[in-house]
């Protein structure tokens, strides 16, 4: 789809999931004036607990996110 929208104002939508004792955090993000999806680059497909994906069309971003205070600092 071939658009002349120059893609100036977007939105983003994040949704956050609990997954059995983890979260994580859905984001998807859209032009605001043509409504057309944006695609995440350089994630791997699927659903993993602990390392980012994405979705089969690439325009949901699936992050393992958790609370500050359980996040263990190496």
């Amino acid at each position: 789809m071939l658009s002349d929208c120059e893609h100036k104002e977007f939105a983003a939508h994040v949704a956050v999931n609990r997954l059995e004792g983890s979260f994580a955090a859905d984001i998807t993000i859209r032009c605001v004036e043509c409504q057309e999806s944006f695609q995440f680059l350089g994630l791997p497909g699927g659903l993993h607990p602990t390392k980012p994906t994405v979705s089969v069309d690439r325009t949901e971003a699936r992050m393992p996110i958790a609370p500050l205070h359980e996040v263990k600092h190496e």
